[in-house]
Parts: structure tokens; sequence; C-alpha cells
């Protein structure tokens, strides 16, 4: 796993994308790998300013020492597919982020190839019935929103006005000038904060230098850590859309412990109902068994629904019949998460542990693994936070040895009960649907008949998913006798 983690961060650019990506579908990777890939960091070799600087003026039609007052020679930072730079724009300091030249012909040679050797080498053998072509559907769809810089500045612009409009004083996210962006410039506030992947750096190099900047601002990194988990549970579970890519290098650390986010190219949504989720999360900081099963099933229970409710209701044997297998489910559910969950709480705050035993990863994904068994998996979105979530965690354990995931997580119910953010998400749609309608307006610019495969491509999932189903109840009922002589009672 760490072999892999290592190669792909040299090969860089598709490859960086393509292991990111791989961590997300931790339902399906070994745990190892997953939790390996978690930790992959964006970092490349810097272009000359002369070819970045002429991007610039081919995109704006503008020099870049016309528009700006004074824009400094040293990059902030070099990404596998932008540079970034320190300007002044009139009274405001900004940064342009930029996009390194032929990027998208980068890209589609190194998709090219990675299509062309997937099946023969066995790239993705690891992965079960997972078709190599699915993981590279969602890689380009995934590259081609983040390489449109427009895509972005209007994530940023929509999280922006949230943070405004509700008064978010100890989250900071960046202003945005629109005026300016293309789909390869983007120009956005300086924020005048610490990078957390450079306080690692000092943590690691100069940690009695860092102390003292520490001192000077008025900053507890543990503080800032229980923030950052905080604040991405409150993006998910109440605001309805989340920070999907919070790796180090787009974490920012302010003066009394404030936290803020950059790099919007990546934004999750939530798609479902998540208060079962949360009731899961909640009950596993209390080792509640009984409640973590409920909870998931019945988060769980909602992808069924959507996809069979109408059937199911209709139907009233059927209607038991699922009902029976569900019961089943949430008992040995129960059973199987009850020594995850005490690992869970056992470890993350053993602070002599070793950070792989600290992490919360390996029991997320056993989690995981423990719903498959089940056919249950979760779905893209909630994969998607929680390896937000993950990333988080393992970053937040590298600033502070007094972290504690399960603390942290508390600190969210202390602030928050079920029934509040029951109450409160519902206020949040209309972020969610501004974001929804941006990407499906994507979607129609790229391709006009993407819509209609999209739609096609569900319609045969669902009659699929229906196959499914049913196969699953036979195959659950004929691995466990007690299900089978439950069931037989019900026909």
């Amino acid at each position: 796993p760490e072999r892999l983690k290592l190669v792909l961060e040299e090969l860089g650019g598709v490859y960086m994308k393509l292991g990111q990506i791989l961590a997300m579908r931790f339902d399906i990777m070994p745990i190892k790998y997953a939790t390996a890939l978690l930790d992959l960091l964006d970092d490349a070799k810097k272009v000359e300013n002369e070819k970045m600087f002429a991007i610039f003026e081919r995109e704006t039609g503008k020099k870049i020492n016309d528009v700006f007052n004074k824009v400094d020679e040293t990059p902030l930072g070099t990404a596998s597919f932008a540079q970034v730079y320190k300007a002044a724009w009139g009274d405001n300091e900004v940064i342009i982020k930029i996009q390194k030249p032929e990027s998208e012909k980068y890209i589609e040679a190194d998709l090219a190839f990675l299509k062309l050797i997937a099946p023969v080498a066995g790239l993705f053998a690891s992965l079960k019935s997972v078709p190599p072509k699915e993981i590279l559907a969602q890689l380009k769809e995934w590259l081609d929103d983040e390489l449109d810089y427009t895509i972005e500045a209007q994530n940023n612009q929509i999280l922006y006005d949230h943070a405004q409009r509700h008064k978010l004083e100890n989250v900071v996210i960046p202003k945005i000038y629109p005026a300016l962006a293309t789909k390869k410039v983007m120009v956005q506030e300086f924020l005048a904060g610490s990078q957390v992947k450079r306080i690692l750096v000092y943590l690691n190099t100069r940690p009695a230098d860092l102390k003292k900047i520490l001192d000077e601002r008025n900053i507890d990194l543990l503080k800032a850590a229980n923030a950052f988990i905080y604040d991405l549970m409150r993006q998910y579970f109440i605001d309805g859309f989340f920070h999907a890519d919070p790796h180090p290098a787009n974490l920012m650390i302010f003066p009394e412990s404030r936290i803020g986010f950059i790099d919007f190219g990546i934004i999750g949504r939530s798609n479902y109902n998540n208060i079962g989720l949360l009731r899961f999360i909640k009950a596993a900081t209390e080792l509640d068994f009984r409640e973590c099963a409920e909870g998931l099933a019945d988060f769980l229970n909602q992808r069924v629904m959507r996809e069979y409710g109408e059937m199911i209701e209709e139907d009233p044997k059927m209607q038991k019949i699922y009902e029976t297998t569900l019961n089943f489910v949430i008992r040995r559910l129960a059973e199987d998460l009850a020594p995850i969950v005490k690992d869970w709480n056992f470890f993350t705050g053993k602070k002599d542990a070793p950070i792989g035993e600290r992490s919360s990863s390996r029991a997320f994904l056993k989690i995981a693994k423990a719903i498959e068994k089940y056919g249950l998996r979760f779905p893209p979105d909630v994969i998607g936070f929680l390896r937000s979530l993950l990333i988080v965690d393992m970053v937040c354990l590298k600033l502070s040895d007094d972290f504690d995931m399960v603390k942290a997580a508390r600190v969210f119910f202390d602030r928050h009960t079920i029934e509040e953010v029951a109450t409160q998400a519902p206020q949040h749609k209309k972020e969610i649907a501004q974001l929804n309608e941006l990407q499906s307006l994507h979607i129609a610019e790229i391709a006009p008949e993407k819509e209609g495969a999209i739609a096609a491509a569900a319609g045969e999932r669902r009659y699929a998913a229906k196959e499914r189903m049913m196969g699953l109840i036979a195959a659950l009922a004929e691995k466990h006798p007690e299900l089978y002589n439950e069931l037989r009672e019900v026909s």
C-alpha cells in the first residue's frame, strides 16, 4: 500500500487523482490500500512564470502585470495541474490560480493509457466485480470538473455567500472575484493565515519556532483540530454540502484558532436524508451498539425504499418479507459493529499508539465491510463525506497528540441535538439547489446528450438493482438459517 501511494505521488497528475478516486472507493478496496491512499499529497514541479503568465493573457486578453499592481515571482504553491501566485489588485491582496500548459493534453494521454492497460494488467483486480471502465469514468468526470475553474469559482461563491449569510464567524472562506474567472484562471482573496501543510512541516523541522508563532497568534492546535471535525460534520449534516478534498494544503488556521478552507474544485453534496447516519455516529461515540445498527440500517433503508418503496408498499407479502429481513440485518449488525466500535473508542484516544492505529480509518473501513456482508453499501455521497472525514482525522492526529476523534465528534453533539439537525437541515435546501443547478448546467454545456444517457443508465441500474434485491434476500436466507426460518413463517 505504501509503495503504491509513493508511486502515484511520483507519477502525479492523473495518477494522483486516480489514487484519490480509489481511496473514495473504500467500500470495495482492501482496507490497507484505502487507508494508505487517503494520505496522498499533490506536489509537483514548478513551471516557468513566462509560460504561466502567457496562459493568463490568452485566457483574459490582458497581460498579468497590467491587471495587478504587483505579482510575486515565486509561486505560493504548485500542484499537478495548477500554479498559484500572490498578487496585489488595488487595495486587495489576492491569489491567482493558473492552469498549467497542456494539462488537458497530458490528461487525455494518461487516460488513454490507463484505459488500454487496465484490462490487460489487472490494474483493478483488487476491486472485485467493479469494472475498470466505472473507475475510469468517475476519474474522467472528476478531472473534467476540476480543470474548469469556472465551476470552482461558482462553488467558491456559493460557499462564501453561505458563510456570510449564516454568520460563520469561526470559519473563513475566501472571497472570489468572478470577473477574472475563466476555465483556466481564477482569482481569490488572499487569506493571511497558516496553511496546515506548512504547520505540519514546522512541527517536524522547527517545533520551537512554530510554538512561538502559535503563541503570538493565540492558536491552540487541538482546538483547531476539533474545529475541523466539527465543521465538516456541520457542512454535511446541516448544510447538505461539504468540502470533498480537505488535504493539508487546502486547510488553513488563523489567529484565535479559527479555521478556513481553500480550493473548491470538488464539492460533495448530500443526496439523502442523513439523520440515520448521524444517529449511528452519535451512538458509536456512546457505545450504544443497538442504536448504531438501527441508525445505520435506517439510513441505508432509504436507498432501498427510494428504488423499491412503491413495489414493497403495494405488496403486503413483500412488505412482510422486507421488514423481516431488515430486522434480521439490524440484529446481526448490532453484533458485528460492537467490537469495531469498541476498538474505535479505545484506540483513537490512545496517545502512545502509532498514528495508524489511532486513525479512525480502520474502524470506518471495517464498518463498510460489515454492511457489505448483507448486500448493503454506502452511497457515493456518503463515501465522499467519510473519506473527507478520515483525511481530516489523519491531519488532526498529526496536528496534536491529544486529538481524539471520538471526543471531537462529541463536540458536534454537545452543540446540536439530532432533533435540531433535522430541523435546521431543510433551511439549506436553497444552497443545495444552487449547487445542483450549476452541476446540471455544466453537464448540458459540455455534452447535451449526456443528460439523456445518465437518465437511461439510471433506469437500467434500477431494473438491475431490483433483480439484485430479490437475489440478495434469497442469498441471505440461504446463508442464515435463522432468517430462512423467519421468512418461512412470514410466507
